[in-house]
């Protein structure tokens, strides 16, 4: 068998066929997002040429001193709590897959603890939500990019920690106290706990609720606060997240119906985050919404939410949040990825080809660069069984 070998080459010599192993600069300077480039196209060339003057590529000739390439960077661990280093969006992802993680299971712990009238574990909830806060500063996208994975079967734990990501990153955007939003992050993520108190069959009936049912689904809040005043550890601020996110600015919401400034603004933040989640999540009554559709329904509920907050998350996650699934004009698919500024048009990582088999490896296309490509449609998430954690895994560092 041929052996294979690396080869410098100059970017004017790209053709169709090659195979990008290395290039003139640290993959994580770049939008790709997987070390391996595939040239099928001359828009593959173009995008290469744009980027670097030289690259190395696979060759069956012999390597030479030239050819040689420095060492790359190792896989990523969650970094130590206090530690808000400035980093990639590639270098961070394995972090917040891993708190991504860990916040999962220890949800499903805590519903275990009260189903058991054991008190839950708060000391490992502010250890976590801690770790999402140092995520958040190291990288706005990396965690958020995980709220883009929904379970149907794991809904209100998925859900609650959805919010909390939300959360945490829309006041982190707009610049809150540091105090503030970890008691915020923590009754966010145990907002819905008192839901383990309503029946099954009410949370998971797939027709309408009558009045007596919603009646009881409108009690989960208090319920939450009862559990939750047994374990040590939470603020008062903390509960009233848990309390008041079903509350509305215009007193339409419950259980209190409170009004206006009777609602903490760090509880307007979670209300948000809260209703943006479950639009945009599949549920046995109804079919996730795309995030634009869910921002414009969201808009229209006149006097429910501060108008301001919602314009600040709007603003945050622009057009086509980070994470979004999108179809281009061409029939590809593929994920919103972050680019160094807000643009107009995305940065997207192509998973699938027109006629929706899997790109391998996956290639990134700025549509900013490359105007005769545009997003056809924005794809509720799981469309065509993608999953943004199964490419996560694949892009970690």
């Amino acid at each position: 068998m041929m052996a294979l070998h690396r080869k410098k080459i100059d970017t004017r010599d790209l053709r169709i066929g090659m195979y990008v192993e290395a290039l003139d600069r640290p993959w994580l300077e770049t939008p790709y997002l997987l070390e391996g480039v595939e040239v099928n196209t001359d828009e593959d060339i173009d995008e290469l040429r744009a980027l670097c003057a030289y690259v190395y590529i696979r060759s069956d000739e012999p390597e030479t001193a030239e050819d040689k390439t420095p060492a790359g960077y190792g896989e990523g661990v969650i970094p130590p709590l206090g530690e808000r280093t400035p980093r990639s969006f590639r270098q961070e992802l394995s972090a917040a897959r891993q708190i991504h993680s860990n916040a999962r299971g220890l949800i499903r712990t805590i519903h275990e603890e009260i189903a058991e009238n054991r008190r839950p574990d708060t000391a490992a909830v502010t250890e976590v939500v801690e770790q999402m806060m140092d995520s958040v500063a190291r990288h706005p996208d990396a965690l958020v990019w995980f709220s883009n994975l929904k379970s149907r079967d794991e809904y209100t734990a998925i859900h609650s920690l959805n919010v909390c990501m939300q959360a945490v990153s829309l006041a982190t955007f707009v610049g809150n106290d540091e105090r503030a939003i970890k008691e915020m992050g923590i009754g966010a993520l145990l907002h819905d706990v008192g839901k383990i108190k309503v029946p099954l069959a009410i949370l998971n009936k797939p027709g309408k609720l009558t009045e007596a049912e919603y009646d009881e689904i409108k009690k989960h809040p208090q319920y939450g606060v009862e559990i939750l005043q047994k374990a040590s550890g939470l603020t008062p601020a903390s509960l009233d997240i848990v309390r008041d996110h079903h509350e509305r600015l215009n007193g339409r919401g419950y259980p209190a119906g409170l009004r206006g400034s009777e609602i903490s603004y760090y509880t307007q933040i979670v209300a948000i985050a809260d209703v943006y989640d479950a639009m945009t999540s599949d549920r046995i009554y109804q079919k996730g919404r795309t995030p634009a559709e869910a921002l414009k329904l969201m808009s229209s509920f006149e006097g429910d939410f501060n108008d301001e907050l919602l314009r600040q998350f709007t603003d945050y996650h622009g057009e086509y949040p980070v994470g979004t699934l999108v179809e281009l004009n061409t029939g590809e698919v593929g994920f919103v990825i972050p680019t160094p500024e807000r643009q107009e048009k995305p940065t997207v990582l192509l998973v699938l080809d027109y006629k929706k088999r899997r790109y391998f490896p996956q290639r990134v296309r700025d549509l900013m660069r490359f105007p005769k490509f545009f997003v056809n449609r924005m794809l509720a998430p799981g469309t065509h069984g993608v999953d943004v954690e199964d490419y996560a895994e694949t892009w970690e560092t």
